[in-house]
């Protein structure tokens, strides 16, 4: 009776099943057989599996068959391309071959001549070696670029939720999600807020939408790690190389929010003082400061004979700056808006420039739709070879054809997913543009109609600087970021006015 044999095949990446490397390790294996005169009675195909790990579907399916199935059949070998497709480990194929040996199995390899002679078994042993070598070599090369890039901010494995893979060879490693980010930040601002518990906030997010990567509702473990991770605050830290650098991408949260949510899932109460800085009653505090020695204005109440007066002070011991009534000041900070406000004039200028930066992203977009589209019509061609060889008959259980099918499809839905994220919304760009012209054309208007606790944010995002009160004059030595963005070049439509009247107001 002609011995037979069983066929083992492995790529370890998709791009691999993709250029056929499985059929022409396939075809050398069988040609092999028909040299030594082995007859195939079964082929076992991983696809997309490392050697690193003996915990391959088909692997085991493979030595069961050798365990149960291999006497019965006839089997006495079992063929490989290369002794590195059973394993890159030399413990793992040592145990690998062991329990071959056990059936009563000998591996032989279709591109690599030893046999069970001493000098064979030498041969096999060293092959072996050179194979985790080899993988060695590798990893360490993979581990040095890595640990390159991660140390220069580059963000080089999966993607947080709320942001995306940057585009090949883009500056920034990630980009943020615009169909996500809104709602991990909702969920940062509801923890930061303490108004609830970290499961309802969880709760509040899934009812908005967040869900996994997979498309699954996330675990109060995954949510916990998400709210922890300090890509967020775009910090890239990687512990076990050391490495807590800035990012080369934009942070999702802003730090003080990151921060007051580490302090709730650490238990810790919030600050009194921070409680106290924050005062509504005060909005000008910390953004006004002292003309003389440039210290943050504070606020108080000071109790006269019949009723209480508010007031901004410079808190400095020894300082000459003088106290202010906060009517007074508040007073003449919207006088100070309102001179900063961009008249009708600029408001052309103002919709080129929104539109012009809308025109940038577009084209970021458009780069990385085009990339998903690639990958989405890749999974789908896996998934009609895939179809196509379960048909056929060509090696494909049922189990393994449903398994790959179903990680095909939730690649599918991933990649859509991130797909309808890229495609920008003409009527977000309308609606920034409205409120632009709405808020710049009349920033006394919006302070004014904000709730007292929102104003001392909406000064911090007006005048990142601050202000500077002295001798009875508010002002800033700083043009506001809102006017050097408007400043029209050289190549600009003439018929663009350019802003005119906001020199900036000096204190006396």
């Amino acid at each position: 009776m002609t011995d037979a044999a069983y066929i083992y095949v492995r790529v370890s990446t998709a791009e691999q099943v993709d250029n056929h490397s499985l059929e022409t390790q396939e075809q050398a294996c069988r040609e092999y057989c028909e040299r030594a005169g082995l007859h195939v009675v079964g082929v076992f195909r991983d696809e997309g599996e490392s050697a690193k790990t003996t915990e391959r579907p088909e692997l085991q399916a493979l030595l069961n068959a050798c365990a149960v199935d291999g006497k019965r059949d006839g089997v006495s070998t079992v063929v490989v391309y290369k002794v590195d497709r059973l394993s890159r480990k030399v413990e793992d194929y040592a145990a690998i071959t062991a329990a071959l040996q056990r059936a009563g199995m000998k591996v032989r390899s279709a591109s690599e001549a030893f046999d069970d002679s001493p000098a064979g078994n030498l041969v096999e042993n060293i092959m072996a070696s050179f194979a985790q070598f080899d993988n060695d070599v590798r990893s360490e090369r993979t581990k040095v670029g890595m640990r390159h890039a991660a140390s220069s901010g580059r963000w080089q494995w999966q993607a947080p939720l709320g942001y995306q893979k940057g585009p090949r060879h883009s500056s920034a490693s990630l980009i943020i999600d615009a169909e996500v980010a809104p709602i991990v930040r909702r969920a940062f601002e509801i923890i930061a807020s303490r108004r609830c518990s970290k499961i309802e906030a969880l709760q509040e997010a899934s009812k908005l939408g967040l869900r996994s990567v997979r498309g699954n509702l996330l675990t109060p473990q995954t949510f916990g790690s998400m709210l922890r991770n300090p890509l967020y605050i775009g910090r890239v830290v990687v512990p076990k190389w050391d490495i807590d650098v800035e990012g080369d991408f934009e942070p999702l949260i802003d730090s003080s929010t990151f921060h007051a949510v580490q302090h709730v899932l650490d238990g810790r109460s919030p600050s009194k003082v921070n409680r106290t800085r924050n005062h509504p009653d005060f909005p000008l505090r910390r953004i006004v400061r002292c003309g003389h020695c440039t210290t943050p204005f504070t606020g108080s109440w000071s109790k006269g004979r019949s009723k209480t007066y508010a007031y901004y002070r410079c808190p400095k011991k020894g300082c000459s700056g003088s106290s202010v009534r906060k009517d007074t000041l508040e007073s003449q900070t919207c006088g100070l808006l309102a001179k900063m406000s961009l008249q009708p004039s600029a408001l052309g200028l103002l919709d080129h420039v929104v539109r012009e930066a809308w025109r940038e992203r577009q084209e970021v977009s458009f780069a990385a739709s085009k990339q998903l589209e690639t990958e989405l019509q890749s999974v789908t061609q896996k998934q009609d070879r895939l179809m196509d060889k379960y048909l056929e008959g060509n090696g494909i259980d049922r189990e393994t054809f449903e398994r790959q099918s179903q990680r095909l499809r939730q690649d599918e839905a991933a990649l859509r997913n991130r797909y309808r994220a890229t495609v920008p919304d003409e009527a977000n760009l309308a609606r920034a543009i409205d409120t632009a012209q709405m808020m710049l054309g009349d920033l006394e208007n919006c302070w004014n109609h904000l709730e007292p606790q929102h104003r001392a944010d909406f000064l911090g995002a007006v005048y990142p600087t601050g202000l500077t009160y002295q001798d009875g004059i508010i002002g800033t030595a700083e043009i506001p970021w809102w006017l050097n963005g408007l400043q029209p070049s050289k190549t600009e439509n003439e018929d663009l006015a350019p802003p005119t009247g906001f020199e900036p107001v000096l204190p006396a």
